[in-house]
C-alpha cells in the first residue's frame, strides 16, 4: 500500500517536482523586475480557472504555484495501473461556468452509473425487527441476543430520496421519505407546507443550515437525512455551515413560495431541464475530474501563459511607479519539515511587476499577502477543516458485481462506538465511473491468483465484475487524524456491502490524506469574509479568489475565481505599456 501526505491547500504527491522554465522574456538579472500581464498565485482550481479566463481575453499571465504539481484538490494518481481522483471526483452544477469550460477544453460531462447512492442509516428509534444488512438480507429472526450476531448492528443501507436535495425532501409524505424518517417524522416535515414563507427565513432567524432544516421540518428530516449527507459531503456539521453557502437561493425560494418542500421542487424542476450528466445531482467530466484541471493548464501554456510550480509568492506591494499596478515577491520553493507543513524558500527571490494580481490561494496564504494591501483587515480567524484520510483499493472480488450498495453510500455521523463502522463513505468507483471499471478489465483479465482466466476460475461472477475499485472516507468533524490500514479498510467494506475482501485479493492500494483542507462556512466567517472581499475590491488591478473566499463546491469556485479575472481583464496588457 501507498499513502500520499497532503497539506492545507490539498496538495497530493506530485506527478513531477519540476519547475517549468519561464519563457526566455520573462528571464531577468538578478535584482530587476520581471514584468507580466497578470500574476496568478495559486494553482489549484480557482487560479487555474482564473488564468484561463485571462488568455481567453487575450492575455498571457503567470501562474505561480508553490507545491509541484497543479490542481490542488482536484488530483489524479495511478492505483492498481488506472488513473483516478484522488481528491473532489465531482461537481454539482449551478450555472454554466464550470460546463462552458469544459466544453470549451472539448471534454465532455457525465453523470454517475450505478442505480443512485445509498445512506447507510441505524434502526428507526432504535427498532431492531426493522434492520436489515446494507447487502439488503433481513436480520435472522432466531437470534436471540438483540443484535449481536448482526456484524451491521441493526443499521441498513436507504437509497437516496428519489426527489430531495442535499437530503431535504420535495414531498415529505413520499413513501421513500416515510420509510427512513419514519410516519411521525414524515408528518412533522409536512407541516412545512402550513407555516408560511416567513419561517427560517428572515434576518433575525439563525443563518446555519441545521437551523433552517430544524425550523421548516423538525428533527427527524436533519437528522436520518440532512445531516449524513452534509456530514459525508462537507466533513461538517450542518450546525457550522452557511445555509445561502452550501444551499445558495434556497431560504429566498422558500421565503417566496412560502414552503421548503416548494423551494427544493422548483430547484429539481429547474435541474431536470438540463441535458448535462443526464440530469445527476452530480457529475463529473469523463475520464475523470483531474482531466480538468490537466486540460486547464495545457490550454493556458498553450496561449502563451507561463506555468511555475515550485515557485511561491512571499510578499505583495503596490508597484512604486507612476503607471501603478503591483509587485510581488516569488522564490523558488521546497518541501517543508514534515509532508503537511507548507513549502518553504529555497533559492533567491524574484520581484514580478503586474497591473493584474489574482490570489487564488489557501486562505493563510491570500492573508499574509494582503498585509500589504492598503486599507484591508487581515484579521480573519479561518476555520480548520477536520483531517480526511480516503482509502482506495482495487482488489478481486466477484462477488460486488451485482453492485450492492449502488454508486457508493454515506455512513450516518454516531457517537464514539456506535457505528458498525469507522468509514463516513464509501465509493464503488468502479460502478459509479464505468471508464475505472473498463479500464481495471483491461489491465487485470487474467485471474493471478493461479494464471486461469477469470471464465475458468473458481467463485461466482462474470469476467467483467471480477475486479473492483472502492475507495472509503474517514474523518470527521471533532474525531483525531483517522490511522486507516488495509484491514481497517477491508472490515468495514464487509460490513458495508456485505462482501468479504482477503487481504491476498487485493492487488494495490493507496491512503490520501487531505488535511484541514475543507473548513466549514460558519455564517460568522462567511460575513467577515464579505467584508474582508469588500475592501479589496476598490484596489485597482487586484482579486482573491479560492474556496476560502467564494464558498463550498467546485461550480461555485470557479463561478467566482472566472468572474474576478474576467473584471481584471479589461485593463492595458503589460506588452501594450511599453
Amino acid at each position: 500500500m501507498s499513502e500520499s501526505q497532503t497539506d492545507g491547500v490539498g496538495a497530493v504527491r506530485p506527478s513531477s517536482a519540476e519547475v517549468r522554465d519561464c519563457s526566455a522574456q520573462a528571464r531577468s538579472a538578478s535584482g530587476s523586475v520581471e514584468r507580466c500581464d497578470a500574476l496568478v498565485v495559486g494553482g489549484g482550481i480557482a487560479g487555474l480557472a482564473a488564468a484561463w479566463e485571462l488568455t481567453r481575453a487575450g492575455l498571457r499571465p503567470l501562474l505561480v504555484e508553490a507545491r509541484g504539481y497543479t490542481g490542488g484538490l482536484v488530483a489524479g494518481g495511478d492505483i492498481g495501473g488506472t488513473r483516478m481522483d484522488l481528491g473532489a471526483e465531482g461537481f454539482v452544477i449551478r450555472g454554466e461556468a464550470v460546463t462552458q469550460m469544459v466544453d470549451a477544453l472539448g471534454l465532455e460531462v457525465v453523470g454517475p452509473s450505478g442505480g443512485g447512492a445509498r445512506l447507510f442509516l441505524p434502526p428507526l428509534d432504535g427498532a431492531a425487527g426493522d434492520a436489515v444488512g446494507a447487502s439488503g438480507a433481513a436480520a435472522d429472526p432466531g437470534v436471540t441476543e438483540g443484535l449481536a450476531a448482526d456484524p451491521a448492528r441493526g443499521w441498513r443501507a436507504h437509497r437516496f430520496l428519489r426527489d430531495a436535495f442535499l437530503g431535504i425532501p420535495a414531498d415529505a409524505l413520499a413513501d421513500d421519505v416515510v420509510a427512513v424518517i419514519g410516519s411521525e417524522g414524515a408528518a412533522r416535515a409536512a407541516r412545512d407546507a402550513e407555516l408560511g414563507g416567513a419561517v427560517g427565513t428572515g434576518p433575525q432567524d439563525p443563518a446555519d443550515l441545521a437551523a433552517f432544516v430544524r425550523a421548516r421540518m423538525g428533527e427527524a428530516v436533519l437528522e436520518r437525512l440532512v445531516r449524513p449527507i452534509v456530514a459525508g459531503i462537507h466533513t461538517a456539521d450542518p450546525a457550522d455551515l452557511a445555509a445561502d453557502t452550501v444551499a445558495p437561493g434556497l431560504r429566498e425560494a422558500t421565503a417566496r413560495l412560502g414552503s421548503l418542500q416548494a423551494a427544493v421542487g422548483e430547484l429539481l424542476r429547474r435541474r431536470r431541464t438540463r441535458q448535462r450528466g443526464g440530469g445527476a445531482a452530480d457529475v463529473t467530466v469523463a475520464g475523470g475530474l483531474f482531466r480538468l484541471t490537466d486540460a486547464l493548464r495545457e490550454a493556458i501554456e498553450a496561449s502563451g501563459g507561463r506555468v511555475l510550480t515550485r515557485t511561491g509568492a512571499r510578499w505583495l506591494r503596490p508597484a512604486t511607479d507612476t503607471a501603478g499596478g503591483w509587485e510581488v515577491g516569488i522564490v523558488p520553493t521546497t518541501r517543508g519539515a514534515t509532508p503537511s507543513a507548507e513549502p518553504v524558500a529555497a533559492g533567491t527571490e524574484r520581484v514580478v511587476r503586474s497591473p493584474r494580481v489574482v490570489l487564488a490561494c489557501s486562505a493563510g496564504a491570500a492573508l499574509r499577502l494582503l498585509e500589504g494591501a492598503p486599507g484591508v483587515d487581515t484579521r480573519l480567524q479561518v476555520p480548520v477543516g477536520s483531517p480526511i484520510a480516503r482509502f482506495t483499493l482495487v482488489a478481486r472480488a466477484p462477488a460486488l458485481a451485482g453492485a450492492p450498495v449502488g454508486s457508493g453510500l454515506l455512513v450516518a455521523p454516531a457517537a464514539p462506538g456506535r457505528a458498525p463502522v469507522r468509514a463516513k463513505a464509501l465509493s464503488h468507483l468502479s460502478v459509479k465511473w464505468p471508464w475505472i471499471g473498463r479500464q481495471l478489465r483491461q489491465l487485470h483479465a487474467t485471474d493471478e491468483s493461479d494464471g486461469r482466466p477469470p471464465a475458468a476460475a473458481d467463485g461466482p461472477g462474470p469476467r467483467e465484475g471480477r475486479v473492483h475499485a472502492l475507495r472509503l472516507s474517514y474523518g470527521r468533524p471533532g474525531e483525531p487524524r483517522p490511522q486507516v490500514e488495509l484491514a481497517d479498510a477491508l472490515a468495514d467494506v464487509e460490513v458495508l456491502t456485505g462482501v468479504r475482501i482477503r487481504e491476498q485479493d487485493v492487488i494495490d492500494s493507496m491512503l490520501v490524506r487531505w488535511d484541514g483542507t475543507l473548513p466549514p462556512v460558519t455564517p460568522a466567517y462567511r460575513e467577515r469574509t464579505r467584508r474582508l472581499l469588500a475592501e479589496v475590491e476598490p484596489l485597482a488591478g487586484l482579486a482573491v479568489t479560492g474556496a476560502w473566499a467564494a464558498g463550498t463546491g467546485i461550480a461555485a469556485v470557479v463561478a467566482h475565481a472566472r468572474e474576478q479575472a474576467a473584471a481584471l481583464a479589461g485593463g492595458p496588457s503589460e506588452e501594450g505599456r511599453a
